[in-house]
């Protein structure tokens, strides 16, 4: 079995953070909390925000280390230098995990096939200065955390924390520099404009996605951009009972960028529940009703793709596009067994510092729990269920991980191996309806 997972931050590495960061501002033994005292405190004793106060901290600190510090000292302690400490310290996992050499599922052409989607929830409307929410009838204060990750290394590549306000298209384009030649990029259409989608052509890489509603595209037919005529194209489907079907397409009225356009048909339900739900949003509007070419269009599953069809098969377009949902599966653990969004009324500093915390943690235990995916599937062929995984890991046998992570290679090993031996029998996947999980999709798919 192979692993490729190294024990955290020492004592003295998490020291030197914290001085460096001004988190410890005397020289080491001055301060009660030092930054690997704090960061322990912060990362594996703190439960949802909601419920934990500062009184149950300090009573923490003294039965386990005998450190007496009162809740008003060590509420000075959640301060600007403490979110630098924790957002430093979150930063440098992420460096050595793209740093470390780790093997990928498989060999293919891509260099990587990432994954990125954000999640947000509301806080306290006393942050809305510095985290607004949505406006209007929405929530005042709410934060968005951006997430990515390789489906082929398991590599977290980007984990980052903004106002619900900044949107995912923003994003997209502050992050390109993060695409890499011969990346396949799949995200959702809120991300994937036309002038991102160019950056990631000029980069090299590919991308996946979905096309926005509102792009036009058009054929090329004798020398003319001709709009393409999806009412007619569902007819023709439905008529020859072709289940999907592909084109060369331009997108944008001005831009004409080519691309590969598949489209796949609808089932009848499944077009009446897009209709409902679209007629539903246009009534809120003031207007309930649909064009003929709008129906057409919601009737079809549309997918672009700068990828050749050697690279990607027309029919493999919509399995490949379909891992992207796995990353909801990741926020559900975030917030149903990390309860990262279990919020009350706190100051700025702290509010961040929990994030922060949560977010050690996820990084932490990501890279064991996929690690033990990786090889359940190279060796037994069964698929891990990464929320039953998680539950253990958190609810469990945190204390235990922590040991681990804090102590040698040998011990962080021999837990990773316990880990894998109880996740054979306690956390395998259970399948529905026979349908591939999604490293069957990814090896059947992307070889």
């Amino acid at each position: 079995m192979n692993v490729e997972i190294a024990p955290f931050f020492t004592s003295e590495e998490l020291n030197e953070l914290a001085k460096e960061t001004k988190f410890v501002q005397r020289e080491f033994g001055g301060s009660k909390i030092d930054g690997a005292i704090f960061l322990d405190l912060i990362v594996f004793h703190n439960e949802n925000l909601k419920e934990q106060s500062l009184r149950d901290l300090s009573s923490m600190l003294k039965d386990e280390l005998g450190i007496e510090i009162s809740k008003q000292a060590l509420h000075k302690r959640f301060n600007e230098y403490a979110v630098a400490f924790l957002s430093t310290a979150l930063e440098k996992l992420l460096q050595q995990q793209l740093q470390n050499s780790a093997i990928k599922l498989l060999d293919n052409e891509f260099n990587r096939v990432l994954i990125k989607d954000s999640v947000c929830f509301q806080v306290h409307e006393s942050m809305a200065e510095f985290y607004p929410g949505s406006g209007g009838s929405g929530s005042k204060a709410a934060i968005r955390i951006q997430f990515e990750f390789d489906l082929l290394s398991g590599r977290i590549t980007d984990i980052s924390i903004s106002a619900f306000n900044e949107q995912d298209a923003k994003d997209s384009l502050a992050t390109i520099e993060n695409v890499k030649e011969g990346d396949l990029i799949i995200r959702d259409l809120a991300y994937m404009s036309l002038t991102v989608l160019k950056k990631i052509i000029k980069k090299l890489a590919l991308y996946l996605c979905r096309p926005n509603t509102n792009v036009k595209m058009y054929e090329l037919k004798n020398g003319n951009y001709v709009e393409i005529n999806f009412n007619g194209i569902v007819k023709y489907m439905k008529k020859h009972k072709i289940s999907f079907m592909e084109k060369d397409v331009y997108c944008g009225i001005n831009e004409k960028l080519k691309t590969r356009l598949i489209l796949h048909l609808l089932p009848a339900e499944e077009l009446a529940k897009r209709l409902r739900k679209a007629r539903k949003n246009a009534k809120k509007k003031g207007n309930g009703n649909l064009s003929k070419n709008y129906k057409a269009r919601a009737g079809l599953n549309l997918f672009i793709t700068n990828a050749s069809k050697e690279q990607i098969p027309a029919e493999n377009v919509w399995p490949i596009y379909r891992l992207r949902w796995q990353i909801e599966l990741m926020f559900k653990i975030w917030k149903s067994i990390c309860q990262i969004e279990k919020i009350k009324k706190v100051n700025k500093e702290r509010l961040e510092c929990h994030i922060y915390s949560k977010l050690i943690f996820i990084v932490l235990g990501w890279k064991m729990v996929w690690m033990v995916a990786k090889n359940m599937y190279r060796i037994s062929g069964k698929a891990l269920s990464f929320f039953k995984a998680f539950k253990t890991l958190f609810k469990r046998k945190i204390g235990e991980f922590q040991n681990a992570l804090e102590s040698s290679k040998n011990e962080m090993l021999k837990f990773v191996l316990d880990f894998y031996d109880l996740s054979t029998t306690n956390h395998l996947l259970e399948k529905r309806k026979q349908e591939p999980t999604s490293l069957e999709i990814i090896l059947g798919c992307l070889n």
